[in-house]
């Protein structure tokens, strides 16, 4: 298995599209580009930056995963979009797609990472925590939030 994570390129938004939608189906989430899934109508503005950047993650031909990284406030970041096709989970892609994130936000000279996420992506969480997340607070609101940080420094 070759997994070649690259910059996400124009091309692929169809693709990115019906993997997180998929993704989010499958864990009872609607899925509408608008609100929460704004930032995929605007991949290239909202990611196309020095200080940010959404990669994609493939495996032959195959597109299989995404994250992305965008500033929240002046040396902190936030990790979005780290989501797996089902097929690809639980042989460390996530970790490599999480690693590379972090390079990317260490190499922009961001302080701390922050996330947030719902609490039905369970498999995630344990990912964030084995990589030094600490969970700062519960929301309690429809999404059902878990928010994050990892300090960098």
């Amino acid at each position: 298995m070759a997994l070649v994570i690259r910059s996400y390129d124009a091309a692929d938004y169809s693709v990115v599209r019906a993997l997180i939608e998929s993704v989010l189906t499958e864990f009872g989430f609607a899925f509408a580009v608008g609100g929460l899934e704004q930032d995929l109508s605007e991949i290239g503005a909202r990611y196309g930056t020095p200080r940010a950047g959404f990669w994609v993650a493939e495996v032959g031909a195959s597109l299989v995963g995404t994250v992305a990284i965008r500033p929240k406030a002046d040396r902190t970041c936030e990790l979005k979009r780290l989501y797996l096709a089902p097929q690809w989970r639980g042989q460390g892609l996530g970790q490599v797609l999480y690693a590379h994130a972090e390079s990317f936000a260490r190499q922009a000279g961001y302080d701390r990472i922050w996330l947030d996420s719902s609490r039905r992506f369970g498999s995630a969480h344990r990912l964030y925590e084995r990589n030094g997340f600490v969970l700062l607070e519960r929301l309690d609101n429809d999404w059902e939030d878990n928010v994050y940080e990892k300090r960098l420094t």
